[in-house]
């Protein structure tokens, strides 16, 4: 029995992270709306886990592992980003899902609106902290003027972020208006914008319904 106890003890606790993270690494069967978190540039899907979480009660999520990541180290192969996330969204429609949201943050906001202005895709996207320039996929304000007019999208900034001076006019008015998209400003810097969008993209989400 103390061998027994000994193994739940150090495998109990391992065992359930893996639980929690399963919703973003496992093959969930889709439900209605599923959110594909994009991470930033150097990070993991891992780093997308706890705002999946908070999302999972209006749309199931899912963090792909872009090219961008920290183990790939390849940030200017957007082709190729588009390639996989074609081949997810179409695996997810087939599945059953009829919306498919796509949020990034930092880089992966930039690449969210990158991959909706590319291949009209999504049915909405989440920009929180995106970037006045990512690599590989160019200034902010040109990727804006290349988003679908069928797509809404809701932009987060926080006031402590760089961008947040520029304001609406440098980027988020650069895309096709939409009357479902919002720009919404946050008290938080740039590192905390994530956290603090929460509450904003679920109630945009719940709007869209």
């Amino acid at each position: 029995m103390g061998s027994i106890a000994r193994f739940l003890r150090h495998a109990v606790p391992g065992l359930l992270g893996l639980w929690l993270a399963g919703p973003l690494m496992a093959q969930p069967e889709a439900r209605d709306c599923v959110v594909l978190l994009l991470h930033d540039a150097g990070s993991s899907p891992a780093a997308m886990a706890a705002l999946g979480r908070k999302l999972q009660p209006t749309c199931t999520p899912r963090a792909p592992d872009m090219p961008w990541s920290k183990a790939r180290h390849n940030d200017k192969d957007a082709a190729a980003a588009w390639q996989e996330l074609g081949r997810l969204v179409k695996n997810l429609r087939r599945d059953g899902a009829r919306r498919i949201v796509v949020l990034g943050e930092g880089h992966g906001a930039n690449a969210a609106l990158a991959y909706a202005g590319a291949t009209g895709e999504p049915d909405a996207v989440v920009a929180i902290a995106p970037l006045a320039r990512a690599p590989g996929l160019g200034e902010l304000p040109a990727v804006a003027a290349k988003m679908r007019q069928h797509i809404p999208a809701i932009w987060v900034v926080g006031d402590g972020d760089p961008l947040f001076a520029r304001g609406e006019a440098f980027a988020y008015a650069k895309a096709p208006p939409h009357p479902g998209s919002a720009y919404v400003v946050v008290n938080a810097d740039h590192k905390g914008t994530p956290e603090a969008a929460v509450k904003p993209v679920l109630d945009w989400l719940k709007a869209l319904e």
